[in-house]
């Protein structure tokens, strides 16, 4: 009996958890530069599979901004299949960081798309770049401090 509760509890742990298909993280030693384009390329090895896609960002305390605007491309071998400048807020009115926490990092899994199909045998490149302006330049911020790994992850669509 007790064994039987073990697995149920086991079961639900693990069909709760999101089926990453494809995650990879790029790690930035000094901020994110404005001129730095972080790549991540794939290939589904699956068949053709309906996924959620998200940007993950890394953050501590030198990250001064509550939002962050990006541009995200995400391009195949038959051209781009989409390209949009994103603001995700990444924290409140107060100051504090949206997602979880560990010691200091402040983890964020921002949506992107939903519902993107993936073809068996494709090959997909994303870039993503980050695109802030402080409120009165118009010249872009040179470099992001705080911001310690981008990264991009598809998992399958819930």
């Amino acid at each position: 009996m007790r064994s039987i509760l073990i697995f149920l509890i086991l079961s639900c742990i693990v069909s709760c958890e999101p089926n990453p298909v494809y995650i990879k993280y790029n790690s930035l030693s000094r901020g994110w530069l404005k001129d730095s384009v972080q790549n991540f390329s794939f290939q589904n090895q699956d068949k053709l599979i309906l996924t959620d896609s998200y940007l993950i960002l890394r953050v501590n305390e030198k990250y001064r901004y509550n939002n962050i605007f990006v541009i995200i491309t995400v391009t195949n071998l038959s051209g781009i299949i989409s390209k949009d400048t994103i603001e995700y807020q990444v924290a409140d009115n107060y100051g504090k960081f949206i997602g979880s926490k560990m010691i200091n990092i402040h983890e964020l899994s921002l949506p992107h798309k939903k519902g993107i199909q993936l073809m068996p045998k494709e090959n997909y490149l994303i870039k993503v770049e980050h695109a802030m302006r402080n409120a009165s330049e118009t010249a872009g911020v040179k470099r992001l401090e705080g911001v310690l790994d981008v990264g991009y992850k598809f998992e399958k669509e819930k």
